[in-house]
């Protein structure tokens, strides 16, 4: 046995193997771009194809960039070698395999959430148990959650001599931001700042803080604003993942765009989001980046600018395509990786459904579909699959274009509408954040500010969601 970063045993003897582990961890908890976590998981199982942590992470990586089958096949292997490795493999090592079986297996990231909590409360000092806890939390759009897996971790740094572990704050604000508790979240960012002199910058701390910042209400979005203007200089697009980079930005243009700053906002969405021409296309090929440049063309359809909007719906979802679409008539090889960008896709496909309404009833039929393989399974248990389901129909029949204008059309959107509202409860078993679910909110009720419909007075501040 060797230990890791975190002090914890990992069962080789190569202490190479063991540092390639410690390097995937940094490459997941910093948001490098994919080359690094292959770069780490590659070298880990080089190192030692018969480490189990090694051969976890690998599948994590895999699974993470769209490659079930190879992300199976490790973990396949491992759920077969467990039996005899008691004794051989660590506790935690056991844990980890469960953990990722369960979510990769078995579709079921309840269940991978459960194991990974088991790590945390025996070892807090895992910070990668945490974060990938912390995202099975984020699937299942469950706040307290994602507070519960990061507690026992900012609890053991606060009797730890020093300066706590890079990336706690981050992850300890924006779970408490997810939980309500704004100014919370604002303090215990402001804290991981403090820290950053000795610690480095952490972009995820800077995207949780515009989080605490947002849901304070309009006497707080000029302080969000020019705070991620100030720290967009630090978030270098050659050693971020596409995901966090666009997603930072998508904060900013987000701010402009509910400020009713149209040009900056379309500038981030040309320059950052989805550029034109091959770059956009190599960088919208993963799933998170399309759910944020969707859920910003959204945002501005909803504020009267639909006609500078439509030309960027159709760039989006023409590099969709083939991902998280289907082409020619083939299953999207990333699609349904997302729920809440399913949403997002449908809400796009509505755009075009004058001109042909083909690709919406084709993915309303897929989602259907995907909906009832979802129910079979531990993945949509407690109604999220029906949710799911129920949500995707009403959007569609919010907002597509090849209705005509009658009494019935009325009355079928507003029935639509109420239907979102009545599954409010249920938004969250989209997953995302609160901040990126307020699409829903907008169906219902039009333009929202800082979490609030514009019109029932978002200076109030707080989430209130209704």
């Amino acid at each position: 046995m060797v230990a890791d970063q975190f002090g914890l045993e990992v069962a080789t003897t190569k202490p190479a193997c063991a540092k390639a582990v410690d390097s995937y961890y940094e490459a997941v908890l910093a948001y490098r771009p994919f080359r690094s976590w292959s770069a780490a998981a590659d070298e880990a199982v080089r190192q030692d194809a018969a480490c189990p942590m090694a051969r976890v992470l690998a599948a994590d990586c895999a699974f993470c960039q769209g490659d079930a089958a190879k992300a199976k096949d490790f973990l396949e292997t491992l759920s077969k070698e467990v039996e005899g490795a008691s004794g051989v493999w660590s506790w935690r090592e056991l844990r980890y395999v469960e953990a990722w079986c369960r979510w990769v297996l078995h579709g079921d990231p309840a269940g991978c959430y459960d194991a990974l909590s088991e790590v945390v409360s025996r070892h807090p000092s895992d910070l990668f148990a945490v974060k990938r806890g912390h995202i099975m939390g984020l699937i299942l759009g469950d706040g307290s959650r994602m507070l519960s897996i990061v507690q026992p971790a900012a609890d053991s740094a606060k009797t730890s001599p020093g300066p706590p572990p890079k990336y706690l704050h981050g992850m300890w604000s924006f779970a408490l931001e997810q939980e309500g508790q704004y100014k919370e979240a604002e303090g215990i960012a402001w804290e991981g700042f403090s820290f950053e002199k000795e610690l480095g910058p952490d972009a995820w701390l800077d995207h949780s803080l515009a989080h605490s910042l947002y849901f304070q209400g309009m006497g707080r979005l000029d302080d969000a604003m020019s705070f991620m203007k100030k720290r967009s200089e630090t978030w270098p697009k050659e050693d971020l993942h596409p995901f966090l980079y666009t997603h930072c930005w998508w904060h900013l243009a987000l701010l402009y765009t509910e400020s009713r700053n149209f040009e900056p906002a379309l500038a981030i969405f040309d320059e950052r989001l989805w550029p034109e021409g091959p770059e956009g296309l190599a960088q919208g090929g993963d799933p998170q980046v399309q759910l944020n440049a969707l859920n910003l063309l959204w945002r501005l359809e909803t504020r009267q600018q639909a006609e500078i909007a439509e030309p960027r719906w159709r760039r989006v979802l023409q590099g969709c395509k083939g991902l998280s679409l289907p082409k020619d008539g083939s299953k999207g090889t990333l699609q349904h990786s997302d729920l809440l960008l399913d949403i997002l896709l449908i809400r796009g496909l509505c755009v075009g459904a004058m001109e042909d309404a083909q690709p919406l009833d084709e993915f309303l039929t897929a989602v259907k579909k995907h909906s009832e393989e979802m129910a079979a399974g531990p993945g949509g248990a407690g109604g999220r699959a029906e949710a799911y389901r129920d949500l995707a129909q009403s959007v569609a029949d919010v907002f597509r274009s090849d209705l005509q204008a009658s009494a019935e059309t009325a009355e079928k959107r507003s029935k639509a509408r109420n239907c979102i509202l009545e599954l409010k409860p249920h938004w969250g078993c989209l997953g995302g954040s609160e901040e990126q679910r307020g699409i829903l909110l907008e169906a219902v009720k039009g333009p929202v500010v800082c979490g609030n419909p514009q019109e029932e007075g978002s200076s109030k501040g707080g989430c209130h969601l209704l």
